[in-house]
């Protein structure tokens, strides 16, 4: 990308981060008057000091008699620290309220799009989006914005009160001021795409994480663990490399920033001593420079550039939120998949059919993902859907629960599915994937997994999923406290839970993801032998690639390329005409070759 590009990528960026200040506009306007508050006292606290020094030297003036200036200076000095505080607290509530919008936008913009886009990604990588990107926007809302406005009004202030004092120390403060916003806006150009290169790194490196720590087991039966662990070295050795570039640039600005105030105060008080000495006399109108201006300019100095310096510290807060938000962004415009938009309510009857005719799927960049697809699910028939990797096995699944826009025909008891209510429509289904979530709860918890069950109800799906035998022998029965990804579990006791979860309330329709993709053998029988009991009248859409569950199904549909190009009964199609079902015959060959080489590794 070029360079040009990436600024035109930074200005979009910042613009769309204004616009979601709006939530927080009145804590945001909260925090710049009170931090405008203590900017004013600070004046009143210099010139007050001032005057006290002032009077003790150049005036006798007894200390007993100062009691009154030095009060009222504790006084100024409680009142900016409240000031303060209010100021970060506001700041702080600013902060928390664009973090919780942007966050609450993008879990709606998921929820819209479903699991076809939540599965383009890693859960790591999501998971960084949601909690990484969008808490460093937190700095630039609640400390960057409320310090650029002040970074302009307090130095006007304090330039208003110098003129009419010296317009020396004025011109001085005018002149040297410039110099730190356009050191800022150079160094900010570099630091906005070093920061953006950091949390592609990061996205990166949460995503491969999270993956290969979730496939630890896996990793270790095959033997890969050294090389993963090599591969993981090198994502963490290149965060760092571009942690520590961000870092530089950090360091680089605050010392050059410190550098030209410094230089700045050393001006003014050299003009001031001078001054005092005898060897300039202009500046002051021609009254000469009391102790009192000289001393109240002196202690203006550094307040007047404070500003301005925390601004270029708060400058890097924005340079790592217009990184950050770049994936943020790309999310949150990308354009809605149509599901299930629908209005009707599915009249409620005991059993499901399903009837698909002329069924299409185009996905929004243009590619046909299925075409021209037509078939029919009685009720309580067991249906099996086959084909080779990329053939829309999923993409079907997903167009029957309805997160897939559709044309043709797709009728479920003789109402069109798209003008069915998807809330109607998904109460009647109950589905089972591959990998099984288990929450941070009890076994209770996750099988409800927020609905209103009885223990009774509880405890029956689990006996159904076969899962008492392990779940007896929990320290306190489904009261147990399992851990997130079913830490303290096996694959196959997380699946028989999570397959209790999906029987736990009377369904009409249960689709099956290749539910035993992931276990071993005893695991899959267990899991298969769970299935059996579910009731007669509930149709049931299996994706899968064992043969042993394709050869009890009752019929078989095979898709390849998004296309239907075998359908039938599974005795029929393996007794029929080779010739006829010759794509079929291939792909149960190369499964019962792939079932055989696992097997042989088991046993080897």
């Amino acid at each position: 990308m070029s360079s040009s590009t990436d600024r035109l990528a930074e200005k979009a960026a910042y613009r769309w981060l204004m616009g979601q200040v709006s939530p927080a506009r009145k804590w945001l306007i909260a925090s710049v008057l009170l931090g405008l508050c203590s900017g004013l006292l600070l004046i009143v606290q210099a010139a007050l000091l001032a005057d006290s020094i002032h009077k003790l030297v150049m005036n006798g003036v007894q200390r007993s008699e100062l009691t009154t200036s030095l009060g009222a200076i504790l006084l100024v000095l409680l009142v900016r620290s409240i000031c303060n505080w209010g100021r970060e607290v506001c700041g702080f509530n600013a902060g928390v309220q664009v973090r919780e919008s942007i966050r609450s936008a993008l879990l709606q913009k998921l929820q819209r799009q479903g699991p076809v886009t939540i599965a383009t990604r890693p859960a790591g990588s999501w998971s960084t989006l949601l909690v990484e990107h969008v808490e460093e926007l937190h700095d630039f809302v609640a400390r960057y914005l409320p310090q650029m406005a002040l970074a302009a009004l307090i130095p006007l202030v304090i330039v208003v009160v110098a003129f009419p004092l010296n317009w020396v120390a004025g011109l001085v403060f005018l002149g040297t001021a410039p110099l730190i916003p356009l050191f800022m806006i150079l160094v900010g150009l570099k630091a906005a795409q070093a920061n953006r290169r950091n949390f592609e790194s990061l996205n990166r490196l949460g995503g491969f994480f999270l993956d290969r720590l979730q496939a630890m087991e896996t990793l270790r039966l095959f033997q890969r663990s050294t090389y993963e662990k090599q591969q993981l070295e090198q994502a963490s050795d290149d965060f760092r490399v571009k942690t520590m570039q961000v870092l530089r640039l950090a360091f680089l600005s605050s010392t050059v920033l410190e550098f030209f105030a410094s230089i700045s105060i050393a001006i003014l008080a050299v003009y001031l001593g001078m001054s005092f000495l005898g060897y300039l006399d202009f500046g002051s109108y021609g009254t000469g420079v009391s102790l009192f201006t000289g001393l109240f300019l002196l202690l203006l100095a550094p307040d007047f550039y404070q500003p301005l310096r925390d601004l270029g510290t708060h400058y890097h807060a924005k340079a790592r939120a217009v990184g950050a938000c770049a994936d943020i962004i790309e999310v949150l415009e990308q354009d809605d998949i149509e599901h299930l938009t629908g209005t009707a309510i599915l009249p409620d009857v005991n059993e499901v059919s399903i009837d698909v005719s002329g069924l299409s799927v185009v996905a929004p960049g243009g590619q046909t993902l299925l075409s021209d697809l037509s078939f029919s699910v009685s009720a309580g028939e067991r249906l099996a859907i086959i084909g080779p990797s990329g053939a829309g096995k999923s993409t079907l699944i997903n167009t029957l629960m309805g997160f897939w826009h559709y044309s043709g025909q797709l009728q479920v008891n003789g109402c069109e599915l798209r003008e069915v209510s998807p809330e109607s429509w998904r109460k009647n289904i109950a589905w089972l994937g591959q990998q099984p979530l288990i929450i941070d709860g009890t076994v209770y918890d996750n099988v409800c997994f927020g609905r209103e069950l009885s223990r009774e109800q509880v405890l029956t799906a689990l006996h159904n999923a076969q899962a008492m035998e392990f779940i007896e022998r929990l320290p306190s029965g489904i009261d147990t406290r399992l851990q997130e990804q079913g830490g303290n579990l096996s694959v196959g006791q997380a699946q028989r839970i999570a397959l209790a979860r999906a029987i736990a309330e009377p369904v009409k329709l249960l689709i099956l993801d290749e539910p035993t993709a992931s276990l071993d053998a005893l695991s899959e029988r267990l899991v298969l032998d769970a299935l059996e009991v579910i009731p007669a009248d509930c149709a049931v859409i299996t994706v899968t690639h064992r043969l042993e569950q394709i050869d009890s199904m009752d019929r078989i549909l095979m898709l390849e390329r998004g296309k239907l190009v075998v359908a039938g009964e599974p005795q029929t199609l393996k007794t029929g005409d080779a010739s006829l079902n010759d794509r079929y015959f291939r792909f149960v060959s190369e499964l019962k070759q792939e079932q055989d080489q696992e097997q042989g590794v088991i046993n080897g």
